[in-house]
């Protein structure tokens, strides 16, 4: 997932932009920017969609800064999120964790709450360790 922010002159806050590995928008929001109802119809028309998008955004209205947030995971991130400490082995999993490379990592954390609501009733998730080994994320 690659990560986005636009910001301005022209308004207080940010506008987020998320994109897919195919470098679609999958995820937008304007909560975090103070923008006048022009503005807003301004960033809705021309919501860029992919990626590829943004350059013409960019030349569309000059005052836009679009910078890319890089996503840093740490293994602390990923421990508390998966949240399994009475039955998983923090030493065993942080092994795992340390020889996966930073895009399975991302992937990993972010594919943490789509697993959790998939999770058929009465199925106790997997140790962590074992959700690292089993790369969900990839299916």
């Amino acid at each position: 997932m690659k990560h986005y922010q636009i910001t301005s002159d022209s308004f207080e806050g940010y506008i987020d932009l998320h994109y897919n590995d195919a470098d679609i928008l999958i995820e937008y929001s304007l909560k975090e920017a103070n923008l006048s109802e022009a503005q807003q119809v301004f960033i809705l028309k021309h919501l860029p969609r992919e990626i590829s998008d943004l350059d013409s955004l960019k030349n569309l209205a000059k005052s836009l800064v679009i910078t890319e947030i890089k996503l840093e995971v740490t293994f602390d991130m990923f421990w508390i999120r998966y949240d399994d400490k009475l039955n998983s082995s923090r030493k065993k999993t942080l092994i795992k964790w340390n020889k996966m490379n930073k895009t399975d990592q991302i992937k990993a954390f972010q594919f943490i709450p789509t697993y959790f609501i998939n999770l058929p009733n009465g199925t106790r998730k997997k140790y962590a360790e074992t959700y690292l080994n089993a790369e969900l994320w990839n299916n």
